[in-house]
Parts: structure tokens; C-alpha cells; sequence
């Protein structure tokens, strides 16, 4: 009994950095993730918000719609998100549409000789509508979303970091120990316990905590989807490496028990 209880205090720890490594590599997998956001941003009601304020502020200077192409929206929402996962203020960049106009309109006058004209109002015009579509995304919420997200992303960072090493550390005491399946078996099995009925309870009030954003709750309740999907998927593997584990002790016990 005295070797089994010496093992209370690696087993306690290494569950501790089991659960958190877990629930890092899910977050950095998903919410925490910018391509993962990305993907899910598409097609939902922030790119339509996004595409609407763009197409708001080129109205407003007479540029048409139209020369809004995908291309441009999907290299807009890269902008957008990606500058919100580093903690900065969101900049689009539409000098290519305003490029476009500038060029369109240089065509048409070109037969009155007067090309030029287009690009050279497309040079002011390109940042007046720069700063009215960002003065209009950078909402205080866009701010604190960002820096909750910058700050969110270095922690879950650091623990992935030193809880990864602290399991390999304890993985190699287990093995000199000879104690590496029986303990890591039962970490693995609090790990899944703990860490899906943490999954769970963030999947079912995410969406309850967007409902004061009711534009927002549905690209919420998206999100809390994929990521359940995510962390599902990443504790099942965790269930079943545990699972091998504990066969692999009554595999071992069985032989040794033989000999």
C-alpha cells in the first residue's frame, strides 16, 4: 500500500495538467484559433455586417456596390479577424475597390480626354471610405473583444506550454516509477470527466450569454456547435488512449501474474 500512496501526489498533479492541457488544446483549436473563427465567420451574420458597412460607406461616396467582389469580402474578413485575434483595432484596407472605381472611371473619360481624373480621385477617396467603414467596426465592444482575445490567447498559450512539459516530466518519472499505465489510466479518466462536463456547460450558455446581442446569437450558437464538435473529438481520443491503458495493465498484469 505504501507505493500506491506515494503516487496521490503525482497522480493529483498530473490530473491537474492533463485537464488543462486538454482544455488548452481545445481552445487553441477553436475559439482561440483566427482560421477556425475565420471559417466560421463565413457565411454568417458578421460577414453580412462587415459587407454591409462596406457597401454603406462606397454608396455614400457614389462608388457602386457591385465592384465589391468576393475576393475583396473574404480578404476583408481575413483583415478583420485576424487583426481582432492580435489585439489591434480593426483597419480594413479598400484601396482596391476605390482602385477599381478610380480605374472604371478613367475608361469612361478617356474618350473626352480626360484620363487620370479617376485614379487620381480614387487616391482621396480610397481613405475617406477607409476611415468612415473602420470609424464605424471599431465599436468599444470590438475593443474589449480584442483584448480579451489577445490576453485569452497568451494564457492559453502559456499553460498549453508549461503543462505540456510538466506531463512529459511526469511521463518519464512513471516510467522509471513503473507506474506510468496505472497512473496516466486514472488521470485520463478524470481528465475526460472533468474536462467534458467543462465542454458541456460552455456549449449549452454561450449561447445564453449572447442573447442581449440578438444579431449576434446565432453566429454564437454556430460557434458553440463547432466548437463542441472540436472538443468532443479531442476528449474521445483522450477516453480511448485511457482506454488502452487500462487494457494494456490487465495485458501486463496477466503476463507478469504467469511468470
Amino acid at each position: 500500500m505504501a507505493p500506491e500512496k506515494s503516487h496521490h501526489f503525482f497522480n493529483f498533479w498530473g490530473t491537474i495538467f492533463l485537464i488543462l492541457f486538454v482544455l488548452s488544446t481545445i481552445l487553441n483549436a477553436t475559439i482561440l484559433n483566427p482560421k477556425f473563427v475565420l471559417h466560421e465567420v463565413r457565411d454568417s451574420v458578421v460577414e453580412t455586417t462587415i459587407t454591409d458597412q462596406v457597401n454603406g460607406a462606397l454608396e455614400r461616396y457614389g462608388v457602386p456596390t457591385s465592384l465589391l467582389t468576393d475576393k475583396d469580402t473574404d480578404n476583408l474578413l481575413n483583415q478583420a479577424v485576424n487583426q481582432v485575434y492580435a489585439g489591434k483595432n480593426i483597419h480594413l484596407d479598400l484601396s482596391s475597390v476605390t482602385q477599381r472605381a478610380g480605374a472604371t472611371t478613367d475608361n469612361e473619360l478617356a474618350q473626352y480626354g480626360l484620363a487620370g481624373i479617376g485614379n487620381t480621385v480614387s487616391a482621396n477617396l480610397g481613405q475617406s471610405v477607409n476611415n468612415v467603414v473602420n470609424s464605424q467596426l471599431n465599436t468599444p465592444g470590438v475593443a474589449r473583444l480584442a483584448n480579451g482575445i489577445h490576453l485569452a490567447r497568451l494564457t492559453s498559450n502559456a499553460v498549453f506550454a508549461l503543462t505540456g512539459i510538466g506531463l512529459l516530466v511526469l511521463a518519464v518519472l512513471g516510467f522509471l516509477g513503473h507506474h506510468f499505465t496505472r497512473s496516466f489510466s486514472r488521470m485520463g479518466v478524470w481528465t475526460v470527466v472533468i474536462d467534458g462536463a467543462i465542454c458541456g456547460i460552455v456549449g449549452k450558455l454561450a449561447p445564453q450569454l449572447a442573447a442581449d446581442q440578438p444579431d449576434y446569437t446565432a453566429f454564437v450558437a454556430q460557434l458553440a456547435t463547432s466548437f463542441m464538435h472540436t472538443a468532443w473529438a479531442t476528449i474521445g481520443l483522450v477516453l480511448v488512449v485511457t482506454i488502452g491503458l487500462f487494457i494494456w495493465r490487465v495485458f501486463a498484469g496477466r503476463l507478469l501474474s504467469r511468470r
